[in-house]
């Protein structure tokens, strides 16, 4: 019984205090995905764009930042 009344409790909660205040992220803030697209620079009169890990947020989407560990980097154009 008492399972049953922290299960309906927890539901509850969920409902009435939002997805991101009662912590139900999916999938789970900071998890990884995959390489994000971040910043760029050019050399040689050529645009580089570096990639770095994403993760999740607390939306569902995938998010990097340039504290990041880059990836790798791509030539993307001329500058």
């Amino acid at each position: 019984m008492t399972k049953i009344i922290t299960r309906v409790g927890d539901a509850v909660l969920g409902k009435v205090l939002g997805r991101e205040v009662a912590g139900a992220c999916v999938p789970e803030n900071g998890q990884k995905c995959s390489c994000v697209a971040s910043d760029g620079y050019c050399s040689g009169g050529d645009y580089f764009r570096r990639y770095r890990q994403g993760y999740y947020n607390c939306n569902g989407a995938c998010v990097t930042s340039t504290s990041r560990a880059i990836c790798y980097v791509k030539k993307a154009g001329v500058c």
